[in-house]
């Protein structure tokens, strides 16, 4: 019988500033289709993670900051980012090279193979 590796709620990401992976997760949100856990299952993360949701926020925010647009009028807008993908959408293509002029690579964890 195989084991079950160990998954912990440790995302693999170990950067915790604003990254690359940051944006490309928000941009997956936008135009893969794909839900939640399907894209924590893509990036690595454990199925009940927050990470992806977490990290596209981060990407909002920041849009709606260089927009000089307010959270709260926009809440809606980030809490239903998929509803509105066409309105984010323009706002990342828009604000693309100042979102990567401000993001770093990121960094992950190694894997851990419990035996």
């Amino acid at each position: 019988m195989e084991r079950n590796r160990k998954t912990g709620t440790r995302p693999n990401l170990k950067t915790k500033q604003f990254s690359t992976l940051h944006i490309e997760i928000f941009e997956q949100i936008l135009v893969s289709g794909k839900t939640n856990w399907e894209l924590n299952k893509q990036f690595g993360y454990t199925k009940r993670s927050h990470c992806i949701v977490d990290h596209s926020r981060k990407v909002m925010y920041k849009l709606l900051a260089l927009e000089k647009l307010t959270r709260e009028e926009n809440m809606e807008k980030v809490i239903y980012p998929r509803i509105y993908k066409f309105w984010w959408k323009r706002l990342l293509d828009n604000n693309r090279q100042a979102l990567l002029t401000n993001a770093i690579m990121p960094e992950y964890y190694e894997e851990i193979n419990v035996n």
